[in-house]
């Protein structure tokens, strides 16, 4: 018995990556090219990189007309490859089945993994922006308006903090309609303004200097001087310029 166990300790272990077993079939490995792959790298733990045929054979249940089908499918569609290489002193040259290509697929299949949570995350965000929209317009958007706020998330960069506190100050100013938001929008990113803090403060500041000029206006308007063909989206924005 002491011997068994001895010879069972000398045998040593083989590591295997995790990340290899629990992802194998996302890459597209069968299960029996998988214990294939298994059986090469305890091969490499032994000091033996490019075991022959017969060697597969012996531990595997598969004949040797399986393993070298298994073999050139894993070589053709690089999940391994084999290298060689010339001794410069002895002229011997040597194989061994080199694993970089399976690792790279395992990298790819988390990384696309990644990015599916996180395109899955920003298209919940994204329906979330939409459902708030919708509740503050009282009503459904139409197609454009779903692709107006599409434009500010993918091509203007706007996050989606700064569209809902554009969105908040258009209901403040009672001027609810896309075009008054999209002005919003640009002269915040013309004036550098990127967080719903910095939105505030600018906005509170606007405000505070609109205060006097609303009361000039209204006298106007008793008067007869101001006109009603002004745009309501860029009187706001006119007036914030000169801040």
């Amino acid at each position: 018995m002491s011997d068994i166990i001895l010879e069972m300790l000398e045998a040593g272990t083989t590591a295997l990556p995790s990340l290899l077993l629990r992802h194998y079939r996302q890459i597209g490995l069968a299960d029996e090219e998988m214990m294939l792959i298994i059986h090469l790298l305890v091969f490499k733990t032994e000091g033996n990189r490019f075991p022959t045929l017969y060697e597969l054979e012996e531990r595997m249940s598969k004949d040797a007309a399986e393993i070298v089908k298994m073999m050139q499918r894993l070589v053709q569609q690089q999940y391994l490859s084999i290298e060689e290489a010339v001794d410069s002193t002895t002229g011997v040259r040597s194989e061994w089945y080199c694993f970089t290509l399976l690792y790279r697929r395992i990298v790819a299949c988390l990384q696309e993994k990644a990015r599916a949570r996180q395109e899955k995350t920003e298209e919940s965000r994204t329906k979330n922006l939409y459902a708030i929209f919708e509740e503050e317009f009282g009503r459904p958007l139409s197609p454009i308006e779903c692709e107006n706020l599409a434009m500010w998330l993918d091509q203007d960069g706007y996050s989606e903090a700064l569209i809902m506190s554009a969105l908040r100050e258009a209901v403040i100013s009672g001027k609810l309609f896309f075009r008054y938001i999209d002005r919003i929008l640009f002269e915040w990113h013309r004036q550098n303004i990127r967080t719903p803090k910095q939105a505030r403060e600018h906005s509170l500041k606007f405000r505070k200097h609109q205060q006097p000029r609303s009361m000039e206006k209204r006298e106007a308007v008793q008067s007869g001087a101001a006109t009603s063909q002004e745009f309501p989206f860029y009187n706001w924005l006119e007036e914030e310029t000169d801040v």
